[in-house]
């Protein structure tokens, strides 16, 4: 692991999940899941010019992401949070791509430490 998902913030995950391993799959599954989906609504905020929604779905992922220890997808969303609060859309749609490829970072590091169950089924927003 690396800059990609903070090793100690996954391993505590890890640690508190050891005694049911499906437990961790679960989650990391849920987690790429939310991501995708919200991932999804904050193209659709920006589309729609929607600087509310835009800040809460970017504050949101944020937040997820720093439970796993994806520490650059946090940064993607912490930037696109700032964006939304300022209601600045200047400079978002490659903040946006850059997020969407952060997140496949995580969701290879993620099947790399946990095996490919952790993926959610095709067809997934994204």
């Amino acid at each position: 692991m690396d800059s990609v998902i903070l090793p100690e913030v996954f391993e505590r995950l890890r640690q508190a999940t050891a005694k049911d391993p499906a437990v961790l799959i679960d989650l990391c599954r849920e987690y790429i899941e939310e991501a995708r989906k919200t991932l999804s609504q904050l193209r659709d905020a920006f589309l729609a010019k929607d600087a509310v929604a835009f800040r809460e779905r970017a504050h949101y992922l944020k937040g997820s992401s720093l439970m796993v220890g994806a520490n650059r997808l946090s940064q993607c969303c912490a930037t696109l949070e700032r964006m939304g609060g300022d209601a600045d859309f200047r400079g978002a749609e490659p903040m946006l791509e850059d997020t969407l490829t952060a997140l496949r970072e995580v969701e290879t590091r993620l099947t790399e430490e946990v095996g490919p169950a952790v993926l959610p089924a095709e067809g997934s927003a994204a």
